[in-house]
């Protein structure tokens, strides 16, 4: 590839991160500096672009931050209605194979500034179950689901990440080398990390124009699962394997 179409290729790269890094954090937005970290990329190009956008009219500035614009209405206008419902009915199928499969809850996640949110769930039968609230910020480290997101991150916005939430020393050496085995097998495990006695088993989901993933995720008491995680995280990376290729 020349040099120039490389650029090209970031340029595009950079405009739809932003936009997905505004969406993500909305109501609250981003100041220049946050996108800059989001993007890895310098705020020079970062406010050139983001300049670019509010004068189309897909972003908006108020009180030195970016929110998104009346032209971003547009856009979720020209979407294909029927292409949503295809990829919302594929994972509502994968979230009930799964829960049925090892009558767990299983669970859909994204990132939303500097948590993770479950966007819908299939809850286990069983009386002693994990209870996923829908649709609220969780933290993000050590769940597993918020271990294959920032498995994938940029490494500048992971490690604003921990700066924030005061992770350093030994246990940010032992959380980077935790989270460089979840990008090389896709799959990640969270024993007690997040509430005592329940065990997370996540894959990472890669969808078009997502820089960062999204997540597929079954978890439950620690007693019914802790002897089975391998074979677990292999269901699940089979199902996030399938909606990846949707």
């Amino acid at each position: 590839m020349n040099s120039s179409l490389a650029a090209e290729h970031r340029s595009v790269s950079r405009v739809m991160g932003l936009i997905e890094a505004i969406v993500a954090n909305e109501p609250e937005g981003l100041k220049l500096g946050e996108l800059a970290d989001a993007l890895s990329a310098p705020k020079s190009s970062v406010h050139g672009l983001a300049k670019g956008l509010v004068a189309l009219g897909y972003l908006q500035e108020r009180d030195s931050k970016y929110f998104s614009g009346p032209a971003m209405a547009a856009i979720g206008q020209l979407l294909s209605s029927r292409s949503e419902e295809r990829w919302r009915r594929s994972f509502t199928e994968q979230l009930r194979l799964l829960s049925e499969t090892w009558n767990e809850t299983a669970m859909l996640g994204e990132l939303a500034g500097d948590s993770v949110v479950y966007l819908e769930s299939v809850e286990s039968t069983q009386t002693l179950r994990a209870a996923v609230p829908l649709h609220t910020r969780v933290q993000t480290w050590p769940a597993s689901s918020g271990k294959c997101i920032l498995a994938f991150m940029p490494p500048r916005r992971r490690d604003a990440y921990f700066d924030r939430i005061g992770l350093s020393g030994k246990e940010r050496k032992d959380a980077m080398a935790e989270l460089a085995e979840v990008k090389e097998r896709r799959v990640a495990f969270n024993v007690g990390g997040t509430a005592v006695g329940m065990v997370g088993v996540a894959s990472p989901v890669f969808l078009p124009g997502r820089p960062i993933p999204m997540t597929i995720a079954v978890t439950g008491p620690e007693v019914r699962l802790v002897d089975k995680l391998e074979e677990l995280g292999h269901d699940v990376l089979q199902a996030a394997t399938i909606l990846s290729a949707e």
